[in-house]
């Protein structure tokens, strides 16, 4: 086979360039200028890694290290400290190549079981809602039937008798007597599974994915379901005397303010700011990085919210902080609820928790299978008819633009003004909506954002 072309770089920026131009190109090596073995290498499917290039002091020619896959938590800054330590390695004697191999040889009797644990505590890729919904699934269905077997003799067959013995669960609503066959979960169990292996490939820990190809276990439809609004009178207006003081606010927090139930059930006293100005703000911290360390955010995709109140959300947040507020969440847990000798699942209201008063209200008002995470689609399409444009409307959903500029220079435009006011034409027709004076259709204001 030829040899691939070999380039040069010495700077951050020039492999940004890089990395953006090599889907689609042959792959191609780049030497680093200023770190001795230093090679970045790009593939034609666009993902790039990073390879140290050295020969021991024994002289058995040259190794090639795999040190991992280029990406904003491995910059050039990362690869460089640690070509320069493995460098030093080398120096005292050491062969890393050697090593790393010696380490697969020690993986031989790892079992599935921690294999798994070893994917939620070292793949910091994961988010941390996103390891909670693995780990419950791994718990409950996968280490039962494959926990103990060796990793390399987990078989294709084995994943499927897992999603064939989910799907002969039925599940019925305690609340409306409805029977689920629970394909979804076993959905969720097979990519949870999947998962696991891809990360294992890739770390060296597993030969291949016994999951590939096992097609999905039942056809999820895009959900399109938006609440009208006789539905969100019903659920604003009838649930004074149904449900805790709490889980009212939060409920009607969510309509206003098109945020997600987790959101705003763990809501924290320090995250509002100026209840008593005319600019009212809840910011909702993302992911940090502090000295290498991620420290995650409360946010689904990691980045930091920032959600102008309306008057009418200000209000709610200002009753709840007076109401329920302990010095650290908006909604504390309710330990009055909680079993002698036990602790909350959370420090606050549970999600889930909304979730079930949701449930309850369908059926108490037979409304038909309106949930808060519709009033998000809610919230959006009605902007939208009133002309507000797609980034305002991303913005309040907090939704990741995916285009090369937002990406990588207007990220930090928040048209805070353009929010507020949108946010706030949508709290006043809810108010319409409340108080009967508006039909589901009926544009309160004409927006132009």
């Amino acid at each position: 086979m030829p040899r691939a072309s070999t380039n040069n770089f010495s700077t951050d920026g020039e492999l940004v360039s890089i990395a953006k131009a090599a889907k689609g190109n042959p792959r191609t090596e780049w030497r680093d200028t200023t770190t001795r073995g230093l090679v970045f290498i790009t593939q034609p499917t666009g993902s790039c890694y990073w390879y140290l290039f050295y020969v021991p002091k024994t002289g058995e020619g040259l190794r090639k290290l795999k040190l991992g896959e280029y990406s904003r938590e491995f910059s050039l800054k990362k690869a460089r400290e640690i070509a320069v330590a493995k460098r030093a390695d080398v120096d005292q004697g050491a062969d890393p190549v050697v090593a790393a191999k010696a380490a697969k040889a020690r993986i031989h009797g790892l079992r599935f079981r921690g294999l798994a644990e070893r994917f939620l505590a070292e793949n910091h890729r994961l988010s941390a809602s996103t390891r909670k919904v693995y780990e419950y699934a791994l718990k409950k269905d996968a280490y039962p039937r494959i926990g103990d077997k060796l990793v390399d003799d987990v078989t294709r067959e084995d994943i499927i008798g897992i999603c064939q013995a989910i799907e002969k669960r039925v599940k019925v609503d305690k609340d409306t007597k409805e029977r689920h066959k629970p394909t979804s979960q076993s959905d969720h169990t097979r990519l949870t599974i999947s998962a696991v292996f891809t990360w294992a490939v890739e770390e060296g820990l597993a030969k291949s994915n016994p999951a590939l190809g096992i097609k999905k276990r039942g056809e999820k439809l895009a959900r399109d379901r938006e609440p009208t609004a006789d539905e969100i009178k019903a659920l604003w207006n009838g649930i004074e005397d149904r449900l805790s003081e709490a889980v009212r606010c939060i409920i009607r927090l969510s309509i206003l303010t098109g945020q997600r139930r987790t959101e705003v059930a763990g809501a924290r006293v320090s995250e509002i700011h100026g209840l008593d100005t005319d600019a009212p703000t809840w910011v909702i911290p993302g992911d940090v990085n502090k000295r290498g360390k991620l420290i995650e955010g409360r946010t689904k995709n990691g980045l930091t919210q920032i959600v102008p109140l309306s008057v009418q959300a200000a209000k709610l947040f200002r009753e709840a902080m007076e109401k329920c507020a302990n010095g650290e969440f908006v909604f504390p847990a309710d330990t009055g609820r909680v079993k002698a000798g036990k602790k909350p699942r959370l420090p606050h209201v549970h999600g889930e928790s909304v979730t079930m008063a949701m449930r309850r209200l369908r059926v108490d008002f037979e409304l038909d299978d309106v949930s808060i995470h519709d009033m998000r689609r809610g919230v959006s399409n009605w902007l939208k008819n009133e002309g507000v444009s797609r980034d305002v409307r991303d913005l309040i959903l907090n939704h990741k633009d995916q285009s090369v500029t937002e990406k990588s220079y207007t990220q930090n435009a928040r048209m805070e003004k353009q929010v507020r006011a949108a946010l706030q034409a949508w709290a006043d027709h809810v108010t319409l909506i409340v108080r009967g004076k508006a039909a589901g259709g009926d544009k309160v204001v004409q927006l132009r954002a």
